[in-house]
């Protein structure tokens, strides 16, 4: 009986599970973006709430899926409002999703241009979009990242437009590069800077000028959204490229839908605003001899396109004249951007053409050679004013020519300014031409196939014209003539397979490919020299070069070619939990085959505490992360295996006498962090806080190691630089009404920088420090030493008694001998080049049509020195204090006291050797970074305009707090040395200006 009734059982609960299976059926349709330019949307994930089962829908926003009657399907996207639809009597359910403006804001472009939930990112990352680079715009779009990114340090050029940016992130961490990877739609991009100054006194071969740098030739508004991934672990699918954090650029491109067409024009007028105090009469003279600056920043873009096809077409126009006079620049850009669909979809192709022409005339140079601020600043002809040499030169009859005319002597460092900006001028031609094409297949609605090649070209050219009768330290008697020219390629490739699969409660992401990257670099330099010169007296030309030995021409080239594998996973759990794996390994040609490979794995996890747990309704949004990283970086093309140079009259250079010690390995860095995101009351406010540790080991440096016949450079690898620090951002909506609305974001961070270690890799190599900055004759230095940190400066002291009173003997200052321990060839360690804390406080304020933006940015903590203030007052007595009726205790070597005026004591401390602890300054300093005042007019969409916005902006307008007589924020180059001093550099500029954009 028992039996029969468990058969009976068993047979009806499978008739039921039959019935039960018999109510389900296909539901199948398309999901598309709703609105006037409605898309199919691949990628969206399909779910039957209360089950396990979901699909994504294909490249063609279709989706198939079995359900039953009354159940209800989830459709969630990136991006878009989360929408649901009960299964009703019908077989096909198309949807239209709507935009979710508070989930845009948590879509984040990753690695390899791939678009990530912020809420999975295991690692730290912060945006900027089109809007936020756009208020303000400025020639370099890099530069309006400062205060608006925590963790990122950014330090303008002192060479005006065109010119470099330094951005840090996360501080600096090696004896080479320290900038950041620049990626533009997810392809890496060569930034050659062009030569950047490393002499405090300047280079006698066309002065400390700075190269410029490959984002100044990128028009801002071509730019959608600005990604900064700071640490390794997000960075590591880069390879060594990626080790200093990424950038990723995002441009813009065609939309389905109607045509449309902006036209942007911004006009600013720069006037000079933060530079050393000097007396009435010397001000005056400045005042006379700087310009008035104007840059107009026009761009015009078209776009517009099919379901199948789209096209984005820019072009925009710059034009600066600089503060200096005769220094402009000249810029023409031209993107186009084409998408297009084939074969119902399978195969997505899109192709852009980047290109651009950049022209600067007398780009302003730092130090003392070639340098034009230096007989400005120091202009002391009684009776005279400076602007009177404006007539910069007299007829010579003897030599027939134009010769040079000012009040006294020139010298290797003072010439008659105008002379210089005039005789001596100097042109950079930089172009540049990018080109890309991808192609991607789709394979099954899961996985997908992609290949994208790139061609980066960047031509620059350099042209210096030094007329006769320049001083003769840096020109012959018939004059000079020095060109350069520069043909940087690199050719870049890869190929991507892309898997997103859905398991029930699981997700998986996943991306495998391989890449190549080559980078060749031709180098043509031609320089008549100081001592060969030119035959016949200004005649600019190669053919005119003295037969001398004397004269520099040469032509080399450097070659660089990496292959890559990779992959990235991320693993999903109920959209709970996350965890991402990475790996890359590299082969590069510049290291020895015996160790050219190398490998970086990286780990994170991050947990949705808001999706785990309860946590009621003012907690909007709660998470945590974790992340691990390794990675490596290669040598310089040419370290280990030296090109020889091909020289004037066909000789051949020797062989660079730079000799690897051991097998060169590549440098590694270790880092990890963790952090946390929360938000409440419907997003009205947010945070976001990490901590981040890294270790770079196997720097690469070069040290000089004697031997019996002499010395000789060789090559190591050493030391272990550490940094960490904390990164923080606040998000807050203060104020909330139906026309009024005030968002605030404030962004901070720390960073702590060591020299844990500098080893001696061998007994016959010891290493005490490594020379950052060298001091040649002057007396500014920076080196590395172990136990002190990356950015540490050096200066002359002055030596003081017990009550703090300089020592002064035989009407000379006596140098301090008493910190032994802190001291390298007679310059003592006086501070630190970096901030110890950086705060933004961007803020965003609309009422109706009108609306306000402002960003205060402030750097806490570090040094400069003012070598500008220490040469005026050794060359002149042009500077404010030195005309004071201040007096200066002093004391002889036995303690006897006595005073010097001001005018006599600085009149020692000063010049270009003189006592440069006397001119450190704190480099703390707050000030108005950017004032935008606009009126949006909104139009109807009838009429001819979609939109019309105009705005009066403002850039560096004041500072609230600053120490140092010049801008601190203000850097002489984008490499590692010159950090932390000012030498003549130009002032930065206050600009006022309008910006107006139509949109048709």
């Amino acid at each position: 009986m028992k039996k029969t009734i468990l058969i009976f059982s068993a047979f009806f609960c499978l008739l039921i599970i039959d019935q039960v299976k018999a109510q389900e059926r296909t539901i199948s349709g398309t999901v598309t973006s709703k609105g006037a330019n409605s898309t199919p949307l691949p990628g969206v994930n399909v779910i039957v709430q209360g089950t396990t089962k979901g699909v994504l829908t294909d490249f063609d926003g279709k989706y198939t899926i079995e359900a039953s009657l009354g159940q209800i399907l989830e459709f969630s996207y990136l991006g878009l409002k989360t929408t649901f639809r009960t299964i009703d009597n019908a077989n096909e359910i198309d949807v239209a999703m709507e935009e979710d403006l508070e989930q845009l804001e948590d879509v984040v472009v990753t690695a390899l241009g791939i678009q990530k939930s912020r809420k999975s990112l295991t690692y730290a990352a912060q945006d900027i979009n089109a809007e936020e680079l756009s208020k303000v715009k400025q020639t370099n779009p890099v530069n309006s990242l400062s205060g608006k990114i925590s963790g990122v340090v950014v330090n303008r050029s002192s060479s005006g437009a065109g010119g470099s940016v330094k951005v840090t992130l996360r501080g600096n961490s090696s004896l080479g590069n320290n900038q950041p990877l620049y990626v533009v739609d997810g392809v890496p991009l060569s930034n050659p800077t062009g030569g950047q100054p490393n002499d405090t006194f300047g280079d006698i071969n066309g002065g400390n000028k700075d190269g410029g740098d490959v984002l100044s030739l990128v028009n801002p508004d071509d730019i959608e959204s600005l990604t900064v991934l700071k640490g390794a672990s997000a960075s590591a699918l880069y390879g060594s490229a990626g080790l200093n954090g990424v950038i990723l650029i995002t441009t813009k491109k065609g939309r389905s839908g109607s045509f449309k067409v902006d036209f942007s024009s911004n006009l600013s007028v720069d006037s000079a605003a933060y530079f050393v105090e000097l007396n009435d009469e010397a001000e005056n003279n400045i005042d006379d001899f700087f310009n008035s600056g104007v840059t107009s920043i026009t761009s015009l873009s078209a776009s517009g396109g099919s379901e199948n096809a789209q096209t984005y077409f820019s072009y925009s126009n710059t034009f600066a004249s600089g503060i200096l006079p005769t220094n402009d620049l000249k810029q023409h850009t031209i993107n186009v951007r084409e998408t297009a669909k084939f074969f119902d979809g399978v195969v997505t192709a899109n192709a852009s053409v980047l290109a651009t022409t950049q022209t600067i005339t007398n780009r302003p140079v730092s130090g003392l050679y070639f340098n034009p601020l230096v007989g400005a600043y120091n202009f002391d002809a009684a009776g005279e004013r400076l602007i009177d040499y404006e007539n910069f030169e007299t007829f010579d009859p003897n030599r027939n020519i134009q010769s040079q005319r000012w009040f006294r002597a020139t010298s290797d460092i003072e010439q008659n300014p105008y002379w210089i900006l005039n005789r001596n001028a100097s042109e950079d031609r930089n172009r540049k031409l990018l080109a890309s094409m991808s192609l991607k297949f789709k394979i099954k609605d899961w996985i997908s196939l992609q290949t994208r090649g790139t061609y980066d070209q960047t031509l620059l050219d350099y042209d210096k014209q030094v007329f006769a009768t320049t001083d003769a330290t840096l020109a012959p008697a018939n004059g000079r003539y020095i060109f350069n020219e520069q043909d940087i390629r690199q050719l870049y490739g890869d190929v991507i397979a892309t898997i997103n699969k859905q398991f029930g409660e699981f997700t998986i992401s996943a991306n495998v490919g391989g890449s190549t990257t080559r980078t060749t670099i031709e180098i043509l330099n031609a320089d008549s020299g100081t001592n060969g010169g030119l035959q016949f007296a200004n005649v600019f030309s190669i053919q005119n070069f003295n037969a001398n030995p004397q004269v520099s021409i040469f032509q080399t080239s450097l070659d660089k070619k990496v292959n890559s594998v990779f992959a990235s996973t991320t693993f999903g759990f109920n959209e709970k939990v996350f965890v991402d794996l990475t790996a890359r390994n590299d082969w590069s040609s510049s290291l020895p085959s015996g160790s050219n490979s190398y490998f970086y794995p990286s780990v994170g996890v991050t947990g949705v505490l808001s999706e785990i747990f309860e946590m009621g309704d003012k907690i909007s949004f709660a998470k945590i992360r974790g992340s691990y990283a390794e990675v490596g970086n290669d040598v310089p093309a040419n370290t280990v295996f030296p090109e020889r140079q091909i020289l004037f009259g066909g000789g051949i250079s020797p062989l660079d006498p730079v000799r690897p010690l051991g097998e060169v390995r590549p440098e590694q860095q270790k880092s990890y962090e963790i952090g946390t995101e929360w938000k409440f009351f419907d997003n009205r406010l947010g945070f976001d806080l990490g901590y981040y540790h890294t270790s770079t080991v196997d720097q690469y440096f070069q040290v000089p190691v004697s031997t019996g016949t002499g010395s000789v450079t060789v090559g190591v690898n050493s030391g272990d630089i550490i940094n960490e620090g904390f990164e923080g951002a606040i998000y807050i909506v203060p104020l909330q009404t139906e026309n009024f609305k005030w968002v605030s974001n404030i962004n901070f961070a720390t960073n702590g920088n060591e020299v844990k270690e500098i080893s001696n890799p061998s007994d016959d190599v010891q290493i005490d420090n490594q020379v950052i900055s060298a001091p040649g004759v002057n007396t500014f230095a920076s080196y590395l030493v172990e136990g002190g940190s990356y950015g540490d400066i050096y200066a002359q002291v002055v030596k003081r008694d017990a009550n703090g009173r300089p020592i002064v003997d035989s009407g000379a200052i006596v140098l301090n001998d008493e910190n032994p321990d802190n001291t390298i060839a007679g310059l003592e360690k006086v501070g630190n080049a970096n901030p110890d804390f950086t705060l933004g406080w961007n803020n965003s304020i609309t009422y109706k049509k009108v609306s306000l933006d402002f960003l205060i940015d402030g750097k806490f903590g570090g040094e400069t020195i003012s070598m500008t203030e220490a040469i005026i007052e050794g060359l002149s007595n042009n500077s404010q204090r030195e005309t004071t009726n201040a007096t200066i205790e002093v004391v002889n070597l036995a303690g006897d006291p006595s005073t010097l005026t001001a005018q006599e004591y600085y009149g020692l401390a000063g010049g270009r050797n003189g006592f440069t602890g006397e001119y450190v300054y704190s480099a703390t300093n707050i000030r108005l970074a950017e004032l935008a005042i606009g009126y949006n007019f909104k139009l109807s969409e009838s009429s001819f305009f979609r939109n019309i916005k105009a705005s009066l902006i403002g850039n560096n307008l004041f500072f609230f707090y600053k120490d140092a007589p010049h801008d601190p924020n203000v850097s002489l180059s984008t490499g590692n040395a010159l950090q932390g001093v000012d030498v003549l550099g130009l002032p930065s500029t206050r600009s006022w200006g309008l910006n107006m954009n139509l949109m048709f």
